[in-house]
């Protein structure tokens, strides 16, 4: 456990508040505790415990947690890309890992391959699996960047 400390003048500080707000967004964060600090200048001290970068990557079995790496609307189209992945792994009767990882379907929503060509870019795609799944990916990341939502 880490620990980081806060001070947020009573008076207001912008760019103080978004300190700690980034700060909250991009860590996780275990508890977080607050106090009224009087004195020559009055603030509110934030006292936040977090867990270290590394270690929240990783759960306890050794596998990635892709919810707490990636931002909300990436993880919306990554789970968007496991229920198309687990469609065409039922439609071929092979295993979802067989027709793309979770760490490269992670890789496409963090790269948004805009053609075939770039999508075989990541490691372990090749032109056949881009071939046989890549228009079905590439509908759903351009719903996305159409829409600026996940798609339906």
């Amino acid at each position: 456990m880490q620990y980081k400390t806060f001070m947020l003048p009573a008076s207001g500080s912008e760019q103080t508040e978004e300190n700690l707000n980034v700060f909250l967004r991009t860590h996780r964060i275990v508890s977080v505790r607050t106090e009224f600090v009087t004195g020559e200048t009055p603030a509110w001290c934030v006292l936040v415990e977090y867990v270290q970068q590394s270690e929240s990557l990783t759960k306890t079995s050794g596998k990635i947690d892709y919810m707490k790496i990636l931002t909300p609307e990436e993880f919306a189209v990554f789970s968007k890309l496991r229920e198309l992945r687990k469609e065409l792994a039922s439609k071929d009767g092979v295993p979802p890992f067989v027709v793309f990882t979770d760490e490269q379907l992670s890789l496409i929503v963090k790269q948004k391959p805009e053609n075939l060509g770039k999508l075989t870019a990541i490691q372990g795609i090749g032109q056949a699996k881009a071939e046989k799944y890549g228009e079905s990916v590439l509908g759903i990341l351009k719903g996305q960047n159409e829409s600026g939502r996940e798609s339906v």
